[in-house]
């Protein structure tokens, strides 16, 4: 994993969300250990607060679980959670923002469908 946190948002919501990807991607997989609080906190130069409040999150969201004296493990079920709340994300937020922009720039129906298809192939 690697980033370059901004300062758009909280560094712990940021981590979340780097932590969040690994697993959609599969690059964090179901019973895998993640890197200790001390490994995430040298290799990003965190405070391991930071670092705690990010995983703490993951928990309280059922993504993460801790064992006591070994750390923090991706639940079994982490990638399909994130995969359904991304889902209705997409399908709640995402389109319908893209609709409404495409309305206030005079798109038809016909023209967005279009535009989708050409970028959904690149």
């Amino acid at each position: 994993m690697s980033t370059n946190f901004d300062s758009s948002k909280a560094i712990y919501l940021q981590l979340a969300d780097l932590v969040r990807e690994s697993i959609m991607s599969g690059a964090m997989k179901g019973g895998e250990a993640i890197p200790s609080v001390r490994q995430m906190s040298a290799e990003y130069r965190l405070n391991p607060q930071t670092v705690l409040n990010a995983t703490q999150l993951l928990v309280n969201e059922g993504l993460l679980e801790k064992r006591r004296g070994q750390g923090y493990y991706v639940t079994d079920p982490a990638q399909d959670v994130l995969k359904e709340s991304g889902v209705i994300q997409f399908e709640d937020v995402t389109v319908p923002d893209m609709i409404r922009q495409a309305k206030m720039l005079n798109f038809s129906q016909d023209e967005l469908c279009k535009m989708i298809e050409k970028n959904f192939n690149k």
